[in-house]
């Protein structure tokens, strides 16, 4: 596994606005892409995203965990890949999530902004629902919390050649199982893959570059690469 490096390199942000502002009129959710979306190359969703256009706000994909009655609730989850072909994704402080299932996400080719990518799964006596998937050649800006985290899952997750710029920390994360915000689990790191390599395993996570414009948060390897648990 290759470490993740920094990228000495700064994304003119007035140009991705204009870029952003320009296409605006055609934006649609990242929700409606994927609702209108068929099957096709062995996925139950290929969702083919179009050069210039915007897609707005997050997508979950599987159900969520109820701390009631600690029962998954929600739509199951779905093969999915979105291909952007360059398209940009304002996730406007939402994320796109694949959550508690045994499904694959394949994330390829996109622009995204305001928001992060997580894979969530889950391994107790109740549950055993792990995702896996890839994001490959996508670049982040301002991602919120994270660029990419790994929750419950490690193993069969691919992470290549993708570059973030400024993460965000936005305070510290919450336990999945009551929703309560924790220290231990701090936000602003541009890849989070799970500490719990022993029950989840490694992560293939190759040739991805990070940057901070901000001198001491770039200077932090933690900015950077961090492994976090899933309890805090």
């Amino acid at each position: 596994m290759r470490p993740t490096r920094s990228w000495p390199v700064r994304m003119p942000l007035t140009l991705l606005t204009l870029v952003v502002l320009a296409t605006s009129a055609r934006a649609v959710s990242l929700r409606e892409a994927y609702e209108s979306a068929g099957p096709g190359g062995g996925y139950d969703r290929l969702v083919t995203l179009q050069t210039g256009h915007v897609y707005t706000g997050g997508l979950l994909i599987g159900p969520v965990l109820s701390p009631r009655g600690w029962g998954l609730e929600g739509e199951p989850g779905e093969d999915v890949k979105i291909v952007g072909n360059g398209a940009i994704l304002d996730l406007r402080g939402e994320q796109i999530c694949i959550s508690y299932c045994d499904n694959r996400l394949d994330i390829e080719d996109c622009v995204i902004l305001r928001g992060n990518v997580r894979f969530r799964g889950i391994d107790t006596f109740d549950h055993y629902e792990i995702p896996t998937g890839s994001v490959r050649y996508c670049t982040f800006y301002g991602p919120h919390d994270y660029g990419v985290r790994l929750q419950g899952t490690g193993s069969g997750v691919t992470l290549e050649r993708n570059i973030v710029v400024d993460a965000v920390a936005t305070g510290p994360d919450f336990l999945y199982v009551n929703g309560w915000s924790n220290d231990w689990l701090p936000t602003g790191g541009s890849f989070a893959p799970s500490v719990q390599t022993g029950l989840y395993g490694f992560a293939t996570i190759r040739d991805n570059w990070t940057y901070h414009s901000d001198h001491h948060a770039n200077s932090d390897s933690l900015r950077h690469f961090v492994f976090l648990c899933e309890y805090g």
